[in-house]
This record gives C-alpha cells, structure tokens and sequence, in this order.
C-alpha cells in the first residue's frame, strides 16, 4: 500500500534530477530489498550490496569496509544511508577508494527524520556536514539539492506520526481512506514550498542531495 509522504516524493524527484550525472559501472551501497532508483540512472551495470542479503541485493558487505579493490566503480548511490553508519568519514574515504579518478558519488541524507531503524541510527546532517565529510576524504561537489523547505518538513512530521500513531500500513482499509486525505495535503504542503522561497522557509530541509566527484 502507497502512502504519500513528501520526504520519499522529493527524493524519486532528486533521483529523476541528478540520476543522469552516474555512469559507467555502478555500485549501489545500501540497496535494501527493492530496486527503487534504477530506471533513474545512466549506468551499464550495477552491483547492489547491503548488510544482509535478499533478492535485490547482490554482495553482502559494509559501506566502512566496502569489499572491491581499488578503483572498482565508474559511479556509487548511496540513499538515505549515512544516518546508519557508525563511521561516516572512514566510509566517504572507502567510496572514494573504490571509485576510478573522475568517478561520482549520489549520496542523499536527512537533515529531519524520525528515528527508524533502531539502533542503528546515529545522525543527521546539515549540507555543511555531509559536504565537509566527502571533501575531507578527497571529493569535489558537482552538484547540491536541498529537499523540501518549511511546508514539505511539517508535512512529514506529521504524516510519519499518523502514519504510526493510526497503524497505517497494518489497516489496509483506513489507510487507503485516510491515505488519500494524506496525498492532498502533503502534495499541497510540497506546493506551498515552490511558491516560497523565502530564505526562512529554506533554513527548513527534510534533507540533501550531492553528488561529488574524485
């Protein structure tokens, strides 16, 4: 069942933006149990690893520790991943490791999200952070996009609330119903953010978007 939520909306839009500047062989860290981005990207392969294996994913191996040789990849995506990792700098240095010179990175992160994957949630980062993470480790930005503003970020909070506070996802009839109140007004909160650019509705960021090339 689809529930409308800005922050996983904003991010496919990202991807569709910015999907076309990887190439070449691909390295997908963190790639979970479906193939969500792919149709997105410009790539000739793609290799999907993750902690724990399942039908989407091909190796089993960690972002701290990613296990190729040197200057494997043409290109890596790495969504909504960094907040899980423990070591942060030690796996930028790893993902530039294995990436040919001139090879890109996509790397998105949230600057606002609830807890999820507990334990194993240990950051947020402002645009400044994970910047300065993948240029400390030898990277260069080539492109940045921040994802939502003030209205998108309310909207997420609050449908993430209701999502769990009503069991949402385990009540199918009350979430199709309910869910379709969700999209009009989490779609109109993501219309509210187009119209206002003002510099206090953008201090606001649900998350980012980079790409940084070696």
């Amino acid at each position: 069942m689809y529930i409308f939520q800005p922050d996983r909306y904003l991010l496919q839009q990202q991807l569709k933006k910015a999907g076309g500047l990887l190439n070449g062989k691909l390295l997908d860290i963190g790639a979970g149990e479906a193939d969500r981005y792919g149709k997105y990207l410009l790539v000739t392969s793609t290799i999907r690893m993750d902690l724990a294996k399942n039908d989407n994913v091909d190796i089993v191996g960690s972002a701290d520790a990613i296990p190729f040789p040197d200057e494997s990849f043409d290109s890596v995506l790495c969504t909504q991943v960094f907040e899980h990792l423990k070591y942060p700098q030690r796996s930028a240095k790893e993902i530039y490791r294995i990436l040919k010179k001139g090879g890109s990175a996509l790397v998105t992160v949230p600057q606002t999200n609830e807890l999820h994957e507990e334990p194993n949630d240990f950051f947020r980062y402002t645009k400044y952070g994970i910047a300065s993470i993948f240029e400390d480790a030898g990277f260069k930005v080539v492109h940045s996009d921040q994802r939502g503003g003030y209205y998108s970020n309310l909207a997420q909070i609050r449908i993430r609330r209701m999502i769990d506070v009503m069991r949402l996802y385990d009540r199918p009839f009350i979430g199709r119903v309910v869910g379709k109140a969700i999209g009009m007004y989490g779609r109109f909160m993501v219309w509210l953010d187009i119209k206002d650019q003002g510099k206090s509705n953008r201090k606001h960021a649900i998350g980012w978007c980079f790409v940084f090339k070696k």
